[in-house]
């Protein structure tokens, strides 16, 4: 440890600070604001004051780390959100100090392994962007190893209208009809997604959306039942995801319709580019809205002894 350095605790009064030092470090993710970070740390569902550090010297926050524990039935789950180090600072141990005390309170909390970014539901970024080259050297020589990989895509919103009238007339030839979700609806629709067998993480974010005004999702509802939903905003603003289609009803072009509704939204309210995250269907996007590949990461976990609370 460096003796020059004194860690506390992430809180709503030194938020700024860490802000601060996320948008010097983190250049390819530019323009964090307060209310993401206090959504990303402070309001997460399982948040543990003991996994927000912040390392100060020579008067001034240089540093910062958050982590997470989650617990799915028996399974705990350790996860690394984000670290970062100003520059003028590096190679003095800090960043190293910071990780220890991270996963030294994740492995007393029961978890055998920190994984790094993807840290379900609330995440900042689904991996490490291997263009923070030296955030991948300096977990690499910490004991993580890439486990695998993911990507997000972009669309350029001026391309197009996003135009779903077409479409829209063909779904409600078969009793179909796509809409904004209401405000008032929100649990309707976590009753629905739960039936329908889409994940926690999906509703936690996707209920996330719906709290935006006006709400940030569109569903496609037949009759009295919904039987897909699409939002954005929900992980981060400006990015796309997640949506889904009930399995009885897809290939209508139902899931089309709904992202194209979002995108339009997403126009109308000024954003230049839909950041389509963590990609399943590449080609979908491709050749429904000419996304392209924007963004790649990589997914990085550590194993962790028992003994490493005790260190």
């Amino acid at each position: 440890m460096n003796s020059s350095v004194d860690y506390v605790q992430l809180s709503e009064s030194n938020l700024d600070e860490a802000l601060g030092v996320l948008n010097r470090n983190l250049t390819f993710d530019g323009g964090l604001t307060v209310d993401l970070l206090r959504y990303k740390t402070l309001e997460d569902p399982n948040y543990d004051p003991q996994l927000g550090i912040l390392a100060l010297a020579e008067g001034r926050v240089v540093g910062c780390a958050f982590g997470v524990v989650r617990r799915d039935g028996a399974e705990v789950i350790g996860g690394l959100k984000f670290i970062a180090v100003d520059s003028d600072f590096r190679n003095r141990g800090i960043g190293s100090e910071m990780l220890s005390r991270i996963e030294r309170r994740i492995a007393a909390s029961g978890a055998g392994s920190v994984i790094v970014g993807f840290i379900r539901p609330n995440y900042l970024v689904p991996g490490v962007d291997p263009r923070y080259t030296q955030a991948c050297a300096f977990l690499m020589r910490r004991g993580y190893v890439k486990q695998g990989e993911t990507f997000n895509m972009s669309v350029e919103l001026a391309a197009s209208d996003w135009s779903t009238e077409d479409i829209e007339a063909r779904l409600a030839a078969h009793g179909i009809t796509v809409r904004r979700v209401r405000p008032d609806e929100r649990e309707r629709l976590r009753e629905w997604m739960a039936r329908d067998g889409w994940s926690e993480g999906w509703q936690y974010q996707t209920l996330r959306a719906a709290e935006a005004q006006p709400p940030a999702v569109f569903v496609a509802e037949r009759g009295s039942e919904f039987v897909a939903f699409a939002c954005y905003d929900g992980v981060r603003p400006g990015w796309f995801g997640p949506m889904g289609t009930s399995q009885i009803v897809r290939g209508m072009g139902i899931g089309t319709a709904t992202f194209l509704k979002c995108l339009q939204d997403m126009k109308a309210k000024g954003y230049r580019f839909c950041e389509i995250n963590s990609v399943g269907p590449l080609y979908f996007y491709s050749k429904t809205a000419n996304a392209v590949v924007s963004r790649t990461f990589w997914q990085f976990s550590k194993s962790l002894s028992p003994e490493v609370a005790s260190l």
